[in-house]
């Protein structure tokens, strides 16, 4: 490497790190709160540090491994002190990492500069992405180790370097042992290495001696451990079951329906997402006629969908898909008015606005499967002399996890925060392609991309800002209830999180239809968004919204207590 490059490539680095120190002090992650699942993982983390025995690995029936995960909380807590604040910020370090790794592997790829740091700009203001960076989710940590797992597979390849080989199986290990379905890192890196016909520094047995070794017999020994020690493994998670269960409980053609569904809409949110970078190659893709065509018509019905609903001809539905991403915001918001009563608290997105999301979302879809069938034909197919091997390897590798993880999601079902492992791979398969950087002339192709990802950038970073300000208002009203009314937790609705953490191992799952279902005992007070029929407000904790109005928690107890 080259001083230039050297230079280059420092400047990247931290360009993005002060990107990412900036996005941080502006959102502010402190608060003692939970976010969505990671009460469960907070509550193991401080199980640990006081000594106590843990007995499963999420709530529920079965959840991810989370080993990785809950070692790098408790390392992380050793050094920095206790607190929900310090766990989020532990994988927001794991954030900053996994997008560093990213950075490198396209530097590695020999992507330019200023492309490099675009492709990891786009995924660092994926909403997903950065919402979870700001929780203690597991989907970070996942994905971190994802990523540093292909930096080095890449390297290994690229360099014939065994011991960069065993890291990066090594780094596979740790994401399986944070989520099950990291299986398809190894599952795919065997797969692309028999099959595509390119170079191959190691011998076919090797390889995938090595890959048994490091990452398939560990994990199996884990699990086995698991279901020996009276714990969740793989086996006991009712996701795994639904695969075998679906089938039958929906039938035909249920069944086909609900797949479809389940495909088409990860290809609409990973197309979106991940659009900045498919609107540089657009201008490539409308030079054939057919798809020029299919375009034309599609904006044409696109014209008189919108037209129906502004006219009130139609009265289509706004929705979408379940957890982080919600109508218009960034969650979730697990209070009983806004996520079981359904009542609307946020600003809501207008139909044409929606549906002209959503039609976007389908043009970048059509551009993603013309690009991905062309790049599957050309596996088999001579390479240009230019492109080297660990490049094409490491695209169709990509490529083939993403493919592999999707087709596991389609048959279980999913959250729209499951599609960042998909996302991330899409962007290394894309970058990796030897004509993703828009040419010269191009211009209008940039500036829509410029613009998509500033309105990302822009969504992405309100909307979490106002999502943590939400929370610390709710974390007040908690306070409040506790210390100051005294009331025991599980008397109070205070919200998946909160009944969780406090009761999820003193009641079982509550389903009186008067009562939400997570844990709640008694309901002597309810937490809310807003006023609710049959309560009265007994206190308001105000927060500001940078998008929308400002809103307020408000406890209010019911009126005939």
């Amino acid at each position: 490497m080259g001083n230039q490059e050297r230079y280059s490539l420092l400047f990247s680095i931290s360009t993005l790190l002060v990107i990412w120190g900036g996005v941080i002090v502006f959102i502010d992650p402190t608060g003692e709160f939970m976010v969505n699942d990671d009460w469960s993982f907070t509550s193991i983390v401080e199980a640990i540090l006081q000594g106590k025995e843990v007995d499963a690995t999420g709530w529920g029936d079965g959840g991810p491994s989370v080993f990785s995960h809950i070692g790098w909380g408790v390392l992380f807590s050793s050094i920095f002190g206790y607190s929900t604040a310090t766990l989020r910020v532990s994988v927001l370090v794991l954030a900053a990492v996994g997008s560093s790794a990213l950075l490198l592997l396209l530097h590695q790829m020999g992507c330019r500069p200023w492309l490099a740091l675009w492709v990891v700009l786009v995924l660092l203001f994926n909403p997903l992405f950065l919402s979870q960076s700001f929780s203690f989710m597991t989907d970070i940590t996942f994905t971190s180790l994802l990523l540093v797992s292909l930096l080095f597979l890449h390297i290994g390849i690229d360099r014939n370097r065994q011991l960069m080989l065993a890291l990066g199986l090594f780094f596979a290990l740790l994401a399986i042992l944070t989520r099950q379905i990291g299986v398809v890192i190894p599952l795919a890196f065997i797969f692309t290495y028999l099959v595509l016909p390119t170079v191959k520094p190691f011998c076919k047995k090797r390889v995938i001696l090595l890959t048994v070794l490091i990452t398939i017999f560990p994990w199996l020994c884990y699990e086995l451990f698991l279901s020996f020690s009276g714990s969740t493994p793989v086996t006991s998670h009712p996701v795994v079951h639904k695969i075998f269960t679906f089938p039958q409980a929906k039938g035909f053609p249920g069944y086909v329906i609900f797949l479809f569904a389940q495909a088409a809409t990860i290809i609409l949110y990973t197309a979106l997402l991940v659009s900045p970078l498919l609107v540089l190659r657009t201008h490539r893709i409308l030079k054939t006629e057919s798809i020029r065509k299919l375009f034309f018509i599609l904006v044409c019905l696109f014209f008189f969908l919108e037209m129906s609903i502004i006219t009130g001809l139609i009265d289509p539905p706004v929705g979408f898909h379940q957890n982080v991403l919600f109508n218009f915001g960034i969650g979730p918001i697990l209070l009983k008015d806004i996520y079981l009563l359904g009542v609307q608290r946020t600003m809501s997105l207008p139909q044409p606005l929606f549906y002209l999301l959503a039609f976007g979302a389908l043009l970048c879809s059509i551009v993603l499967l013309r690009l991905l069938f062309r790049s599957i034909h050309r596996w088999f197919t001579r390479y240009p002399d230019n492109q080297k091997d660990s490049i094409r390897f490491t695209s169709a590798f990509a490529l083939t996890a993403a493919l592999i993880y999707s087709g596991i999601i389609v048959l279980t079902g999913f959250h729209d925060r499951y599609l960042i492992p998909v996302c991330c791979l899409v962007i290394i398969w894309l970058a990796a392609q030897s004509k993703t950087d828009a040419p010269r002339g191009a211009l209008g192709p940039l500036l829509v991309s410029i613009s998509l990802l500033l309105l990302f950038a822009t969504f992405s970073v309100l909307g979490v800002k106002d999502f943590m300000t939400t929370k610390r208002s709710l974390s007040a009203a908690h306070h409040y209830i506790l210390n100051t009314l005294k009331i025991d937790p599980c008397d109070i609705d205070g919200g998946f999180e909160f009944n969780g953490y406090y009761c999820s191992n003193k009641n079982s799952r509550n389903f009186d239809k008067n009562l939400s279902w997570w844990w709640v005992e008694k309901e002597k007070y309810l937490v809310a968004l807003g006023p609710l029929h049959g309560y009265r407000v007994v206190e308001t904790f105000p927060f500001s919204r940078s998008i929308g109005n400002d809103g307020a928690i408000h406890i209010l107890k019911p009126n005939d207590k």
